[in-house]
């Protein structure tokens, strides 16, 4: 892991009497796209969430430029150059799409402003507006910049999403299920714009995705979770190939039952957090 921007080790979660993650280890290097899947209630979101800080895991470590940073808060580690996405869309209505992009980079930046902000003294600098419309632009939204986001399709509620998550720079895109609740068309600009905007930032990807043709597209690297233990990780064709990975995604009508029960279990723990 020495050699990983971003690294999850040893990490294992319970929620009540469901054991959701076991003792899994993930690490992105810097630039690389990676890939986290499985079936259902395989453990991925617990996985994410515990790397992301909106979950305490019940043991293990996470690193982030070297740094060991589980015991930081969300916005501490989104500081250090960590962007994401929600499964759920998450968008403040009331709000244009340019209001979110301004926010969202304030929010990063120095603390001084927002509190100019909250005291109704602090307008949006050059730059901050500069990066805006690179942002817009980049996405595809440049249209819609003053569009409340009620207005918006899904697929744009989803760019826009993307488009916040980068308004910061980060070195780390860490994208959760963007392709839910998209149709193919949808997808296949958020894949798109997904290709677009790591060429032009050179920020290393977690891709969390049920979509394995999305995920083919656009990770060089796959970890597979299957009860909460990681069961193949390397080059995405020759994890896709693994006889273990296809059993899992086949799966059976017991394999099914207690699947949904990690499942369950892990929206129930993370709707008490």
């Amino acid at each position: 892991m020495v050699d990983a921007l971003f690294a999850g080790e040893q990490l294992s979660k319970r929620f009540g009497g469901v054991v959701a993650l076991t003792e899994t280890s993930l690490e992105v290097r810097s630039a690389e796209a990676v890939g986290l899947v499985g079936p259902n209630g395989a453990g991925k979101t617990t996985l994410f969430n515990c790397l992301l800080g909106v979950v305490r895991p019940d043991s293990g470590s996470v690193y982030f430029d070297g740094r060991r940073i589980d015991g930081l808060k969300l916005h501490q580690r989104a500081r250090l150059g960590i962007g994401r996405t929600f499964q759920r869309l998450e968008l403040f209505s009331g709000m244009t799409v340019l209001d979110h992009l301004l926010v969202a980079k304030r929010a990063r930046g120095s603390g001084a402003r927002m509190w100019r902000d909250l005291l109704g003294i602090g307008g949006p600098s050059r730059e901050e507006m500069d990066d805006a419309d690179r942002v817009l632009e980049l996405v595809g939204l440049s249209g819609y910049a003053h569009s409340m986001v009620e207005s918006l399709s899904l697929g744009h509620g989803r760019l826009l999403e993307l488009g916040r998550a980068i308004i910061g720079r980060p070195r780390l895109l860490m994208l959760d299920e963007p392709s839910s609740g998209l149709d193919s068309a949808e997808t296949a600009v958020l894949v798109d714009v997904v290709r677009k905007v790591r060429a032009e930032t050179g920020a290393a990807l977690l891709l969390v995705e049920h979509d394995l043709d999305m995920v083919s597209v656009l990770v060089d690297r796959l970890y597979v979770l299957d009860f909460g233990k990681l069961i193949a990780d390397g080059p995405i064709d020759q994890v896709l190939a693994d006889e273990a990975v296809r059993t899992a995604y086949l799966g059976t009508a017991s394999v099914a039952g207690e699947n949904s029960a990690v499942a369950g279990a892990e929206a129930a723990g993370v709707d008490e957090l």
